[in-house]
């Protein structure tokens, strides 16, 4: 990964994630909906890692997320989205400032099709890149003037893949499973040519354990297949608003086996190791 200046992302994510949760809390009726577009869905998360540490854990110790998926055009069974994502990582303290490693931005652009009420397939192409911050060479001094040895990442910091997906539901089934395959065969390189992607298949699922009423306790899959493959699992609370949907509390644990640090273009950056978090949905 390349070394760039600090960016300001982070203080754009608290800008816009304050009035977002103040609009949540306060109940995003009918002001949200005439100033937001229909079909459009707000996350913003903070997930911390735990215990066992590993090599990566001084420079990726918590991240931050604020995301966006937005209908834009819809004409029958069809319907143009666009998906943009800003995700922060912090390393360990700095002393006794909070340091902030990179920041990554994830954009996206589908067209997908309801073939179902179950069944919905898309195509479509994603962006990633990161940018790393003072913050990590400060970090990187510190845990070199220790003795501590530097961790590489393999993957790249930045992607151009286009992707073919589909998500297929089974309410009928115990456990009310959701099948999602991704197949994102090729990284594109504008200054140079396109490369076969590192895990070109992405498998993702998600079982419903238990439900009642508002309360809903699902578990959650995530396999990147391929060189430097790896494998998420997770459990979470989620809580909806009284009345309705339009609000989703999450509360989450998780972990992915292994000793080292992911980034990909349909999450960003992931970290192997146990984590806990929380997340607020907001629909419109």
């Amino acid at each position: 990964m390349s070394l760039r200046r600090r960016p300001t992302a982070l203080g754009c994510v608290l800008a816009v994630l304050v009035p977002v949760a103040a609009a949540a809390q306060a109940g995003t009726a009918s002001a949200s909906a005439a100033s937001v577009p229909p079909d459009t869905t707000f996350d913003i998360e903070f997930r911390k890692f735990l215990r066992p540490d590993n090599v990566f854990s001084p420079y990726y110790s918590w991240d931050g997320r604020l995301s966006l998926r937005l209908t834009v055009l819809r004409r029958g069974a069809g319907a143009l989205k666009v998906t943009a994502l800003v995700q922060t990582v912090g390393t360990e303290n700095l002393g006794t400032r909070v340091g902030v490693g990179g920041t990554g931005y994830l954009l996206g652009v589908a067209y997908e099709q309801t073939r179902s009420s179950d069944l919905t397939v898309s195509a479509g192409i994603m962006h990633l890149s990161s940018h790393l911050t003072r913050d990590l060479d400060d970090k990187t001094d510190e845990e070199r003037s220790r003795g501590a040895p530097i961790p590489e990442v393999g993957d790249p910091d930045e992607y151009n893949v286009v992707y073919v997906k589909a998500e297929q539901r089974m309410p009928r089934w115990p456990l009310a499973p959701v099948f999602e395959a991704i197949l994102a065969p090729v990284d594109l390189r504008f200054r140079d040519v396109p490369l076969l992607h590192a895990r070109p298949v992405s498998l993702n699922t998600r079982w419903t354990l238990w439900r009642s009423g508002r309360r809903t306790v699902v578990a959650e899959t995530q396999h990147e297949i391929g060189r430097r493959s790896f494998n998420h699992f997770a459990v979470a609370l989620e809580l909806d608003e009284a009345g309705g949907s339009r609000q989703r509390l999450r509360i989450f644990m998780g972990g992915s086996p292994g000793g080292n640090l992911h980034v990909s273009p349909h999450i960003g950056g992931l970290r192997d190791g146990l984590s806990a978090g929380v997340r607020l949905t907001v629909r419109n």
